[in-house]
């Protein structure tokens, strides 16, 4: 990593996540979950024909054919059809560095404008249970690959609720290097294809971007308004957007806040469960940004580093004696030209002075 350019551990992890989402192997997970829903609903069909529903559907229903097997088959299947035909070619497509959103969303609207009362309850509820869990599979995707707004559809929120969702699949985070060397501009196609930060934004939204297509360009960043950054600085980087508890002392310590007030939720969001979305529903703005190439190395990787509660702008400490969370320069008024680098798990030494106990302090300059 260029020394003069360091990740912090929640940039880490966005990284990570938009390098899983934009992999093959995610795409062929997807691909998979949909031959899993396409056999399903083939054996619903064979067993309804053999069964005979339609003769009875038709005798009891006053709708005709609407709502017999019949007329599912020859309307709504397609939609799954085309939709296996679109990852395929979303598939064939990465050979060309093109990157695609899925589909996920106009297959689940057409497919509902379709009856399925031919299908008995339970096998209509696990029918709709393996869409909408392949629709959020999915939406990870579309979120990535989506350029058809002037900012990302990821933002810091979004980002979050990801991370906690997919946290099992990152025992170790990949290694990355930003590419200082390697610059973007919003509104243009990357010199490459991959993960871009922000060159001038620390709380901007990490992007995905392709060379293959005029659709791969960047976008504005996706940053926090001044709402945003007095939420972080007040609940730290560890409970944002996770801690309902604090999240809520936060909106009701700023309820005068005529952003807030001004939500149609305001008066029913003061509730733990209710105020997370609240904020971030308000916390973020978009603006033109520089962009820098951040490389995932192959097969090499790294602890994941645990969130601290301090926000971005807080100076971090730490005692003698704890463990380092988050790799870099530090130093200790206990002893002169003590300023070193700590790795992350790193023990932090005791230094034998005058000034009691000894307290490693970040150091503003990580050159």
């Amino acid at each position: 990593m260029d020394a003069d350019f360091e990740l912090s551990s929640w940039r880490k992890k966005q990284a990570a996540l938009l390098y899983y989402f934009s992999s093959m192997d995610y795409l062929l997970g997807l691909q998979k979950r949909l031959l899993e829903l396409r056999g399903f609903s083939d054996n619903l069909i064979d067993v309804s024909q053999t069964q005979g529903r339609d003769r009875i559907i038709r005798k009891k229903s006053r709708w005709g054919h609407r709502d017999t097997t019949q007329n599912w088959v020859a309307n709504a299947w397609h939609f799954l059809a085309d939709f296996q035909l679109a990852i395929t070619r979303d598939i064939a497509d990465r050979a060309a560095q093109i990157y695609h959103v899925t589909g996920a969303y106009q297959c689940g609207r057409g497919m509902a404008e379709y009856s399925t009362q031919w299908m008995a309850l339970e096998e209509q509820e696990r029918f709709d249970k393996m869409f909408a869990e392949l629709s959020e599979y999915a939406g990870n995707i579309d979120d990535t690959m989506d350029k058809n707004y002037h900012v990302s559809r990821w933002n810091d929120f979004g980002l979050t609720m990801a991370w906690q969702e997919q946290k099992q699949h990152f025992p170790m985070l990949p290694k990355l290097r930003v590419h200082t060397d390697v610059v973007a501009e919003h509104g243009r196609l990357p010199p490459k294809t991959g993960v871009y930060v922000s060159t001038d934004d620390p709380d901007a939204a990490l992007q995905f971007a392709w060379t293959g297509s005029v659709y791969g360009k960047l976008l504005e960043c996706s940053t926090f308004n001044s709402l945003g950054k007095a939420a972080l600085k007040k609940v730290g980087r560890s409970k944002l957007w996770l801690d309902g508890q604090a999240m809520l002392d936060f909106v009701i310590e700023n309820q005068d806040d005529p952003v807030l007030k001004n939500d149609s939720f305001f008066e029913d969001s003061f509730k733990p469960n209710l105020a997370p979305s609240l904020v971030a529903g308000n916390a973020f703005t978009s603006h033109p940004s520089s962009w820098y190439y951040v490389e995932i190395i192959k097969d090499e990787f790294e602890p994941v580093e645990a969130e601290l509660e301090h926000s971005s702008d807080e100076t971090l400490r730490f005692e003698s004696g704890s463990i380092c969370q988050k790799a870099g320069m530090y130093f200790t008024p206990a002893r002169v030209d003590s300023r070193r680098r700590f790795e992350l798990g790193e023990r932090f030494p005791e230094e034998n002075s005058q000034y009691g106990k000894t307290i490693w302090q970040w150091d503003g300059n990580q050159t």
